[in-house]
């Protein structure tokens, strides 16, 4: 569990210290941070629940932007190549 809180504070730096200008290149770390998460073996439900909380928090702005882009790749509202948790058990990510 110390690696998942390890990198769940990495997403939380990231997402204070977002920008217009670092969004994108943040997000692409975000993501790599999730598919760690995701191949440590943490459910979904569990990962969604901890990053609604956290995004649940945050006030209006590009933190919280940021972090429902974080959420999309977790629940699979995002493009389908980029869902990260799937339902079929695979582990196919990019």
């Amino acid at each position: 569990m110390d690696d998942f809180v390890n990198l769940f504070s990495k997403i939380k730096q990231l997402s204070n210290d977002i920008t217009e200008e670092n969004y994108y290149d943040y997000g692409k770390q975000g993501y790599g941070i999730l598919v760690r998460i995701h191949d440590m073996g943490t459910s979904k439900e569990d990962t969604y629940n901890l990053f609604f909380q956290y995004y649940d928090g945050l006030q209006d702005g590009l933190s919280k932007e940021w972090i429902g882009d974080m959420l999309d790749y977790i629940s699979g509202w995002c493009n389908p190549e980029k869902h990260i948790w799937r339902d079929d058990g695979s582990k196919l990510h990019n």
